[in-house]
Order: structure tokens, then sequence, then C-alpha cells
């Protein structure tokens, strides 16, 4: 059996060609540099030599140069196998020494077997021929060699530049990522942090509007109880007035927590900006001075809650900008016709009056870079301070969505103003707090079931001033047998929907079962349970919201019995 030796120093090689060679019927035998061929050569001669030229100890050019001088090996074929040295003066030199063939890597591995088989049969037959020719002179050959090492190593060197690029490339694209995953893990951090907060959220909003609802529920039925020239009418009003700021502050609650719906409604922004500036202004340092410049009583249409957000964020970035030096925070609000705007970031807004809100700090200012990226989302110029880079963000898609546009003009060093424009509303009025107008009843019949037992009375209460006669549970099982055991009687349901054991949604589907057609009004504190496909799927009439006045009861309870106004003192 013809035995093959292969000189490689990467043990993949090695072992491809153990399986090649050997699959074809070949004894192998393996070195892995010039050195220890040349050692196993000389003890057991092979019938033919395959070698790599980059090697370590002894290269390829030197195994080929030393056979050749080898009365012993001489004349057993020599071939050159690579994949480094592939440029034609390599080649050259190769051949020059005495090689009898230069492959380059890869090479089929058919032909490869083609061409050991054909140096193979050559020797047998004796067609092979004897190499008495003499290798190059050892001047020469140094100069052929150091030109080939000379060139190779050029190549590696550029190699080793391209490969360095991209190595750089690859460690900015990885630091570019995990700056990304760093941000992306924050803004998990940071949304698991709200989802709890509005879990607590909406937990405190359902237990503080059961509160809420009794006071001024009481305080709605005294005042119906009084007469107008009593004392103590005035007072009882001041309370009606205080509960419904608290429901508007657990409106905010919810919207900031991300709980509640975005409702726009007519309202006057110079109220909401004389309540902000007190609440803001005992956080701030010592040294920073309030001002407003309040001139208009326009109204805009916008949510309440938003407005309150966007002139928190602008005084609060403003304060940091100033930070613990003294300074100035000067809040304006001004009316304003806009036709032909010449900023850019106005340009598209429909002509007409806009109120003008304006936040002005003479605090660090803003950098020229920093001007067109300061609304894009994350992008904070106080990493280090904790800032998230989220609030300018927020404050910009408020006042889009409400219509208007926003601009920011700056100096480095020199203070920056916030300047928002909102439409006004021509006709619009803010809404009343009350609506004290009650619908007239027919004595219809109620089923109302609410687990507090202390609203429940006080509901009971309500409903009976209203004029409707009412069976009241605070336990859903105890209502649904009720409603079993004669459901002609019920005219209309009244449930809360978060209860114990079951549900007012699942009461109401139960219901449904016995009397298809009765009309059912759910009221609740807070609950993210219900939404309008379930309303729709359950046939659900009207929906009230904890706390709620009167004359929301009684409009609620006639639209769900298809009933006419009807409006009543």
């Amino acid at each position: 059996m013809e035995r093959i030796l292969v000189v490689d120093d990467n043990k993949q090689n090695i072992y491809m060609a153990e399986i090649l060679f050997a699959g074809n019927g070949f004894e192998v035998e393996t070195a892995s540099n010039g050195k220890e061929a040349l050692e196993k050569a000389r003890a057991n001669p092979p019938d033919l030599l395959i070698s790599d030229i980059l090697m370590p100890v002894m290269d390829g050019f030197a195994l080929c140069r030393e056979w050749r001088k080898d009365e012993n090996l001489k004349n057993i074929p020599f071939v050159f196998y690579t994949a480094t040295y592939t440029e034609p003066e390599d080649e050259q030199f190769a051949l020059s020494l005495g090689a009898d063939r230069f492959l380059k890597k890869p090479l089929d591995t058919v032909e490869l077997i083609r061409i050991t088989k054909e140096l193979m049969n050559k020797k047998e037959t004796g067609s092979y021929p004897d190499k008495e020719q003499e290798p190059p002179q050892e001047e020469v050959y140094l100069r052929l060699y150091n030109q080939a090492l000379v060139h190779k190593l050029e190549d590696k060197l550029f190699q080793l530049e391209e490969a360095n690029k991209r190595l750089e490339y690859e460690i900015k694209e990885r630091q570019y990522a995990e700056q990304r995953l760093y941000s992306y893990e924050k803004q998990i951090a940071q949304s698991q942090k709200m989802e709890a907060l509005g879990s607590l959220a909406g937990g405190i909003a359902h237990d503080f509007n059961n509160i809420l609802m009794a006071i001024m529920a009481h305080a709605e039925l005294a005042i119906l109880d009084s007469s107008e020239n009593i004392p103590n009418s005035k007072n009882i009003e001041q309370i009606q007035v205080a509960c419904n700021r608290a429901k508007e502050l657990i409106n905010q609650i919810l919207t900031f927590s991300r709980q509640a719906s975005v409702e726009k409604r007519p309202i006057k922004i110079s109220t909401i900006a004389q309540e902000v500036l007190k609440l803001i202004k005992s956080s701030l340092p010592p040294g920073i001075e309030i001002k407003q410049k309040i001139e208009s009583e326009s109204p805009v249409m916008a949510n309440p809650t938003q407005i309150y957000q966007v002139l928190i964020n602008l005084c609060t970035n403003a304060s940091h900008a100033i930070k613990k030096k003294e300074g100035i925070i000067e809040v304006r609000l001004s009316d304003c016709i806009i036709d032909n705007p010449a900023e850019s970031a106005l340009k598209g807004l429909v002509p007409g009056k806009y109120q003008k809100l304006e936040v002005i700090d003479n605090g660090r200012g803003i950098k020229a870079d920093d001007l067109d990226e300061i609304f894009s989302p994350y992008f904070t110029t106080r990493k280090n301070e904790g800032g998230t880079g989220l609030g300018l963000s927020v404050v910009q898609n408020i006042v889009k969505n409400s219509g208007g546009r926003i601009t920011v003009k700056s100096t480095y060093g020199q203070g920056a103003t916030f300047s928002l424009f909102f439409p006004v509303c021509q006709d619009g009025v803010e809404k009343a707090l009350y609506d004290s107008a009650i619908i007239k009843t027919e004595n219809e019949h109620i089923l109302f079931i609410d687990d507090e037992t202390t609203f429940m009375e006080m509901a009971v209460e309500m409903l009976e001033k209203l004029g409707y006669r009412v069976t009241a549970f605070s336990e859903s099982m105890a209502a649904l047998k009720a409603f079993k055991a004669r459901p002609m009687e019920f005219d209309l349901v009244l449930s809360d929907i978060e209860m114990p054991f079951m549900s007012g949604l699942e009461l109401v589907n139960e219901l449904h079962t016995i009397h298809n057609d009765i009309p059912v009004v759910l009221c609740t504190g807070f609950s993210d349970r219900i939404t309008e496909k379930r309303t729709e799927e359950l046939k659900i009439k009207g929906f009230l919201m904890k706390p709620f006045i009167l004359s929301d009861l009684s409009k609620a309870i006639r639209k769900a019995l298809g009933k006419p106004d009807g409006h009543i003192k």
C-alpha cells in the first residue's frame, strides 16, 4: 500500500487529509512541521509528500530544499498544498526548489486524488524523472526566499490591518448594542415600575373614590334637604368644590400611571398655570424666583391633567437648568394670531387665534448641537443626574395632540424659552362643576348591589330621593337569588363591578341568562376589567365612575331605561 506523508501544522487539515487519503486506499503518516517531516521521512521514506508552506520550526520552502538535497528522498514526489502562498511568484519559487506540483487550497478532492495517483503511477512505472538538477544557490535561494517571505508578511500585515478595522468596528457595534441593551433594560425597568405604580394607583383610586363618593353624596343630599337661607349651605357647597378637586387629582394619578383615558374638553390654562406655580414653588431651591404674566383667559381644547403635566415638566426642567444658583422662572400666557408663521416649527398650523404659553428661565441654556435632539425620546443631557429623556418628548406629543406646536429658543449660557401654541376654542366654555338638574322618574323598581355597606345605604337614599323604589344587596349571590325569584319585578339593575365571590360583570352575565332585556348600569371607584368591547358583549346600558353626583346618576338611569328627559329642579 502506497504511503503518503502529510505535513501541516493545522490539526483540522491533518484530520481531513487522513480521512480523504485513507478512504482512497492510501496509508497516511503526518507531521506538524518540516523538521518533524524530515526526521520521519529519513527513518521511513514515504511514496509521496504533501506539504503546507507556512509552518513553525521549518516551513515548506526549507523542507523542499532539504528534501531535494537528501540522496534518499530527492526522487520522492513533493507536492505543495497551501492556502497562504498563492501568488504566481510563490509558485515559481516553489517549483524552482524542485516541487512537482503547486496546489492552492481549497482544491476539489477528486482532483487532489487524481494528481496524487498520477505522481504515484509515474514513480512506479519509472517515468518519474530523477531529480538531478541542482537547487538554487544559497545566495539566490535566500534572495527568493526573503522576497516570498516579505511579500507574505506584507499580505499578512494588510490582512491584520483589515482584521483590526473589522475588530474595531465590531467593538463599536458591540458597545452600541450594549448601550441600547442598557437603555432597553432601563425602559423595561421603568415600564415595570409604572405597571406596579399603576396597580397601586388603581387600588388607591378604588378605595379613595368610594370614600369620596360618600362625602359628595351626603353633601348633595344635605343641600337638597336644606333651605337656601341657612348659613351652612355655602359651607356644604365648598365641600362639594373640594370633593370635585379631589376627584380631578385621582384622575391625574390614574393618567400619570397610564390607567385612565385621555379626554379633551374646553379648559382654561390660566387656572391650571396658577395652581401649578403654587404647587411647584415649595419644591424649588430658595434662590429661584417664579414670575407669572397671565394675560389670556381664552379656553383651549385639551386634557387638564396633561396640561398639568406639561407645566410641571417644563418648570422642573427650568429649575434643573438653573440648578442651585439664583435664577428666575417666568410663565407667560397670552393670545396671538398665527397666519403665515415665520418659524418652520409652526408651519402647517391652521391659521387663526392661538393661546401662547411660554416658560422662560435664565439657566445654563441648551447647546446648539442639542437643540435638534431635545424632543427625541430618551435623549437627555442629565444622564448622570437621573434624566430619562422622556419629558420633552411627552410634552411635544401632548401639544401636538391638542392641535398645537412647541418651539424652543436658547443660547448656551443665557437661558431658554419654550413656547407652546394651543388653538383657542372660539365657542368653548369650561364644563361646570355641577349640573344640578334632576330628571323626573316614574317610580321604577331598581335592584342595587354594592359590597360597601355604607355606600349601599347612601345610594339607596339617593335613589329614593330621585323617586325610585329600591331593593339593595351587599352580596352578588343574594342579589342573583332575589332576581331569579322575581325577574319581572325589576326595571333596572345598578351594580358595582369589583365585588368578592362574584364580580359585577359575572353577575350581569348571569342576570341576562334569566332576563336578557334587563337594563344594567355599572358603577365603580376604579376597574381595569371593563372595556368598550366587554360593555357591548354584556349589553350594558350605562357606566358611572365614582364619585358621581345625583344628576349624573339620574341621567344615567333615565338613559338606560330609554325614557325621555324632563328636567326638574
